[in-house]
């Protein structure tokens, strides 16, 4: 229900402004708990992931993904 479409029942825009006002603090807690969560669940499958080192000298394909999608370069 919106603030407008409250004036067609009881009670007054300063009313349903104080009742919205409250449950501002409950959908707050309740998305930072479900970031957490997320956060939480993201670091718990990305944990085993191994990251590859590089020494100097080794060779390694290097892609430019902005070059290769370029349609203005002649061949």
């Amino acid at each position: 229900m919106l603030t407008i479409d409250y004036e067609k029942h009881e009670g007054s825009i300063m009313e349903r402004l104080l009742e919205i006002t409250k449950k501002v603090s409950q959908l707050r807690e309740a998305t930072r708990r479900a970031i957490w969560k997320l956060q939480a669940k993201l670091n718990r499958k990305f944990e085993g992931m191994k990251t590859q080192k590089f020494q100097k000298g080794d060779l390694v394909w290097y892609f430019d993904k902005l070059a290769a999608i370029r349609h203005d370069i002649k061949f």
